[in-house]
């Protein structure tokens, strides 16, 4: 399964942090001005609500003709709808109505019991007071609407929820910040590994002024590259070394070998026969000296590349005809497409010219020889095709065969001429020098196909 972005999650964390946070806090704060606001108000105008039951009481005393005239007095400095019921009689201010008043709020008035309530009538939050006046057998009714404060809440919510996105945004760039400078050292040694797997072992991190952690991974990281390179320096010098050692007593095996050849019809039956054995064995063992000091050369880069801007279709048919000479072979046959034109490529010669003869010696040794060599085009890459009439390299093998030593079905049967196992490995290595890639597929006839890829351009015209 992929896995997500490390900046995208920081970003989100951060982002989604914001968010609950700043919701939270807008949430607790709207409640907690909420609660305060409405008890607050709730106590002034139940304060005032007994004020004003008391002047009614005591204009129903001294003056009753001027109680209308004191609830619109109370109505106009209290911005509320005010209601006496004294017996039968209804007395109320100028924007008042019985309907204002719920019934059971009236039933608990006339029993002689205050009542205080929050009412919702027709989408208008209402504060009704309720009165009782025994001594003048009068009930007091005082409705107070609250649509200011709903209308200061809504505006406060409002603010809350801005304030929220805000701060998510905030909290977002904060993270965008904190994962690109978190990503960023670890972008970097993502990139110097990526250079380094590719072979560019001289690739280190910039040691700067950074945090503690990062100067710490930073030179961690280039003290491990420097023991990996010393240690592949060092084990390229052992096989270099070993090689030079080798070379001369196989010199003097291979001339004594060509002395014995040489009298070869002194010999038993039983002697000849050890003689072709020896004289095969030594020349894989002579195969495989050269082979270790090539790719010792070429791991410690000993042998610097010289890269020249060639021709493709020239070199590939010098190198082809070079490789059948070698070996006395039969030259395969160089096609080229028609969608080829003049291409040019960037390649050390000599080492081109080895990776086309150790393709070629491997199709001689295991599958009957190259049939054809083919300089084709795919994408913006120019491919050369080389084919060969063997049965096939299987699916499961065809990254396997360019590892050092691997020899598939070879190295456990003596019935098949028997490699070094090095030569594929040093096609790769060469190919990867020349910024290129080689692939295993299925030829049109059956057999196995080495495909060769390399940025090309077309050659200039004069």
């Amino acid at each position: 399964m992929r896995q997500g972005s490390l900046r995208f999650r920081l970003l989100m964390t951060f982002g989604l942090g914001a968010l609950i946070l700043s919701a939270l806090f807008a949430a607790l704060t709207y409640v907690g001005v909420h609660h305060e606001l409405v008890n607050d108000l709730q106590h002034t105008d139940l304060h005032e609500s007994f004020e004003n039951a008391e002047l009614v009481r005591y204009t129903l005393y001294t003056s009753p003709p001027n109680l209308d005239s004191i609830l619109n007095s109370i109505e106009t400095a209290t911005d509320s709808a005010v209601l006496v019921k004294t017996y039968t009689e209804l007395s109320h201010s100028d924007g008042a109505s019985i309907k204002d008043v719920p019934a059971d709020t009236q039933d608990l008035v006339t029993k002689g019991e205050p009542t205080a309530q929050i009412l919702n009538m027709d989408g208008k939050i209402m504060f009704v007071v309720g009165i009782p006046i025994p001594a003048v057998e009068t009930q007091f009714y005082e409705v107070f609407p609250m649509n200011s404060l709903e209308k200061s809440l809504s505006t406060l919510l409002h603010n809350l929820l801005l304030g929220a996105l805000l701060t998510s945004l905030i909290g977002i760039a904060g993270g965008l910040w904190v994962a690109q400078r978190a990503v960023r050292p670890l972008k970097r040694v993502s990139m110097a590994a990526g250079a380094i797997a590719e072979g560019n072992l001289s690739t280190r991190l910039q040691v700067t002024r950074a945090d503690r952690e990062v100067h710490q991974l930073t030179e961690s990281f280039n003290q491990m590259v420097s023991q990996l390179v010393e240690r592949l320096e060092r084990d390229a010098r052992f096989a270099s070394d070993v090689s030079h050692e080798l070379r001369s007593p196989l010199t003097t095996l291979a001339t004594t070998a060509s002395v014995l050849q040489q009298h070869r019809s002194e010999l038993s039956p039983a002697g000849q026969e050890s003689l072709d054995l020896l004289t095969a064995d030594l020349s894989i063992f002579q195969s495989l000296v050269e082979d270790l000091l090539e790719m010792a050369r070429s791991d410690a880069g000993a042998v610097p590349l010289v890269i020249e801007t060639v021709p493709a279709v020239e070199l590939v048919r010098q190198s082809v005809r070079s490789a059948a000479r070698r070996h006395g072979l039969e030259e395969p046959p160089v096609t080229v497409t028609d969608n080829v034109g003049s291409p040019v490529i960037a390649v050390d010669r000599r080492r081109f010219e080895r990776v086309i003869a150790n393709l070629i010696d491997n199709a001689h040794y295991y599958a009957g020889g190259a049939t054809d060599v083919c300089i084709d085009v795919e994408g913006d890459q120019l491919a050369i095709n080389v084919d060969d009439a063997g049965a096939g390299v299987p699916v499961e093998e065809r990254d396997s065969v360019f590892e050092r030593f691997f020899r598939g079905r070879a190295a456990h049967d003596r019935g098949i001429a028997r490699g070094t196992g090095l030569g594929l490995a040093l096609v790769r290595d060469h190919v990867r020098a020349f910024g290129g890639t080689i692939r295993v597929l299925e030829s049109p006839e059956g057999g196995a196909r080495f495909q060769i890829l390399l940025p090309y351009e077309e050659e200039a015209l004069e």
